[in-house]
């Protein structure tokens, strides 16, 4: 299954509501992908003087998303320091709190039911289907972890991307995989590499038993894990087109979405320990020491023995760090173990407004913005694995980030709920593991130079500045010279319309899903709105006078 779709889904869900004190406009659109993970709340009474907001941005499936839109908002609520009055202690703690609850067995059973994944009832055809081809590639996958470097070399013609690829499928293959330069020309080369390989098959036979059980084990589950996170990569196009095409169409699936594979076809490339910061210096230390040695032969033959004495010490050393690097790289599923909560995961950036406070707490890349007399006011940080604070958690918790800037080249963001694949470090408490769900707290006072309020998920930060934003809305918000505003959902509908990528051609920039949320500090009264608006309002309005009838004046505009 693609990452993307051959057209955009433009379809949207909005709204708009509010109170006497502010006003809403909503709008989410899948766009590109091919499911829709995002997830909001617009709750104008949240308590009797509490308002409150929130996007989540699923990745992995849409369920842990939809769970914190469903039950974030009562488990704040519960939470000691809220009714203690004490609301940035009360989102940290309800942040860490629910997180823990979906390591439950009875909530990873309802995240069954929410990503509608197969549980004991017979599977739909669809899912049949899907299950049939997983145990089909992992059958191809497993026989050829099994086959010897031989029966490989016939299978891929001797060609060397494929002879890559079959790398990546069995260890046993390494040391054709991974050819040296050629210094004999040509053929000499190729049947040099032909002759280690064979050399080398005894020795490997005693590792055989290990590369079998693990790679027998994981195949099937890469393939989901692959799948399930939009992994654009499939077995049979790397096996048909090598590495180059595959690779630009996983990078290009990736985008800014959540797991992927991508690093698991990097290192069908060889090129895995170059990847992390912390190899990087080790790669070239390498390099100089290997030319070093080639400069101190006198003869070309004498360089040529000594170079190959080199090179079966350093394969023997690269076997044994890839090991440690393919239990580091190990992403979520390869286990065989998939179960949501841990293999998926979701941003939250939630925003509760009380009196002139506003109170905004953040785990992830998803971005609440104000606009202070049209400049933007960031209210929450992006959390990417690379930044200083998080790099340094990553790697205490026994982490790496690759140099696309992924966790253990999984993960493109470094605080999430869910994700609990990442957060098995025993010795660390929830907020000090590789994935946190600690958010940062931002607090600000408003008064009567800030306009409104932005709530977005990355796809709208991926194309646009957060000013950019603010002017976009800025230019839009106001009256027109009849007088006339026009509802904050039409604003937040062309925004979304306006950040959508034309095609998928790119690096992911634009395709991804778009939620946002636009709030205004005080009324915004829309003269042209839409049906169910009005009707609302009509509602509203006479619900209002009824009240008023019985003496209470105070109804507030009820939302959706």
């Amino acid at each position: 299954m693609g990452a993307y779709l051959s057209q955009p889904n433009t379809s949207k869900t909005s709204s708009d509501g509010g109170n006497s004190n502010m006003s809403y406009g909503f709008s989410a659109m899948q766009g590109w992908r091919v499911s829709m993970e995002d997830a909001h709340n617009c709750i104008p009474e949240f308590d009797e003087e509490t308002t409150m907001f929130a996007v989540y941005d699923g990745h992995g499936g849409e369920e842990v998303a939809l769970y914190c839109s469903k039950y974030l908002p009562d488990i704040i609520k519960e939470q000691k320091t809220y009714k203690d009055g004490k609301l940035q202690k009360a989102l940290e703690d309800a942040f860490l709190a629910i997180d823990s609850r979906i390591t439950t067995e009875e909530v990873i059973k309802e995240l069954v039911q929410i990503a509608g994944r197969p549980t004991e009832e017979p599977p739909t055809e669809k899912v049949a289907e899907e299950d049939d081809l997983d145990t089909e590639e992992a059958a191809l996958l497993h026989e050829e972890a099994t086959m010897t470097i031989e029966e490989l070399l016939v299978r891929y013609g001797q060609n060397r991307n494929a002879v890559k690829h079959a790398a990546a499928i069995s260890a046993a293959a390494k040391k054709v995989s991974c050819p040296h330069p050629d210094t004999t020309g040509e053929d000499g080369g190729e049947g040099q590499r032909k002759e280690e390989g064979l050399n080398g098959e005894m020795e490997e036979e005693e590792s055989n038993g290990k590369v079998k059980e693990r790679e027998g084990a994981a195949c099937g589950s890469k393939l989901r894990a692959c799948r399930r996170t939009g992994g654009a990569e499939s077995t049979d196009a790397a096996r048909e087109s090598g590495s180059s095409n595959g690779e630009e169409k996983a990078g290009k699936a990736e985008g800014d979405a959540g797991p992927s594979c991508s690093s698991l076809s990097s290192k069908a490339s060889g090129d895995s320990k170059s990847r992390f910061f912390d190899d990087s210096e080790e790669s070239e230390e390498g390099e100089e020491e290997e030319g070093s040695d080639e400069e101190d032969g006198s003869e070309d033959e004498e360089g040529d023995s000594s170079e190959l004495e080199e090179e079966e010490d350093t394969e023997e050393g690269e076997e044994d760090s890839e090991e440690e690097d393919e239990e580091e790289m190990c992403l979520p599923g390869m286990d065989g173990k998939e179960e949501p909560g841990s293999d998926s995961g979701t941003t939250a950036v939630v925003a509760l407004i009380r009196g002139k406070q506003l109170i905004v707490a953040n785990a992830g890349d998803s971005r609440c913005v104000v606009s202070e007399r049209g400049k933007a006011v960031d209210m929450s940080y992006d959390h990417k694995p690379e930044d200083e604070v998080e790099l340094a958690r990553i790697k205490n918790a026994g982490g790496k980030v690759t140099m696309d800037g992924r966790v253990n080249g999984g993960l493109n963001l470094s605080r999430a709920i869910g994700d609990h694949f990442y957060k098995r470090n025993k010795a660390l408490p929830p907020e000090e593991q590789m994935i946190s769900a600690m958010p940062d707290v931002k607090v600000l006072t408003l008064n009567e130079e800030h306009d409104f309020m932005v709530i977005a998920c990355d796809g709208i930060w991926n194309v646009l500045s957060s000013q950019e934003v603010v002017d976009f809305i800025s230019e839009r918000i106001k009256p027109d010279q009849s007088g006339k505003t026009r509802p904050l959902s039409s604003i937040v509908e062309e925004l979304l319309d306006h950040c959508l990528a034309p095609d998928t051609s790119g690096d992911g920039t634009g395709c991804d899903n778009m939620t946002c949320i636009i709030i205004t500090f005080r009324p915004h009264s829309a003269q042209s709105q839409s049906d169910d608006t009005k009707k609302r309002k009509h509602q509203d309005e006479a619900e209002g006078k009824e009240m008023e009838k019985n003496g209470n004046d105070s109804k507030k505009a009820k939302s959706d």
